[in-house]
């Protein structure tokens, strides 16, 4: 009976410290939580304003850099962009690094059609080189996230836009002309000519 009213008064002695002790973390935590929460509303701000874009980038702001490439990718800087995204993409945040490849896949994208206008300047070569940087940062996106659907969509399209594949489906015809495959005849290129496209 004695030991356990030391114990009690022992307990009871050290409450007060322990109470102290916890209150000091809580308030450690609170105050850890609404840095990033600030954090986070700056850098809405500033993106939502541009002024992100005169801010000093550092190799580390993975979330700063995503964002700065998608800005600048919106604004038609294609070169800066992939440079922000190349940044953002070696986080060790899955989620984000999954996006930053799914960025880089859309600039090569966006250069692979520009490039196929060979009235524009142009050329096939460059087209398919940078269909094939879109195809694999798309895959590697999906990899990491196998549910992003915008990048197995984009993925599916750039396979069918691709300049090698606008000769596929042809074939000779006995009267030595070339024409489409007969069921390719319709338009459409059908999913059975490549059962895997869109897959990782």
């Amino acid at each position: 009976m004695k030991i356990r009213n030391k114990l009690r008064h022992k307990l009871l002695g050290n409450l007060p410290k322990a109470l102290l002790g916890v209150t000091l973390l809580c308030l450690l935590a609170s105050t850890y939580f609404f840095s990033l929460w600030w954090k986070a509303c700056q850098l809405n701000i500033a993106y939502e304003n541009k002024s992100l874009l005169k801010q000093t980038l550092k190799n580390d702001e993975y979330l700063k850099a995503y964002s700065v490439g998608y800005l600048l990718a919106s604004q038609n800087k294609p070169i800066e962009a992939q440079k922000a995204f190349n940044i953002a993409e070696v986080s060790l945040n899955p989620e984000l690094r999954a996006r930053a490849k799914y960025g880089i896949a859309n600039v090569h994208f966006e250069g692979a059609m520009a490039a196929s206008d060979v009235e524009k300047g142009g050329s096939h070569r460059r087209a398919v080189e940078r269909v094939l940087l879109a195809r694999e940062a798309y895959k590697g996106a999906l990899r990491l996230k196998p549910d992003m659907y915008d990048a197995r969509y984009n993925l599916e399209l750039i396979d069918r836009l691709s300049p090698e594949k606008r000769t596929e489906g042809y074939e000779n015809s006995p009267d030595g002309t070339i024409g489409l495959q007969p069921y390719q005849q319709n338009g459409t290129a059908l999913m059975k000519d490549n059962t895997r496209r869109g897959l990782p």
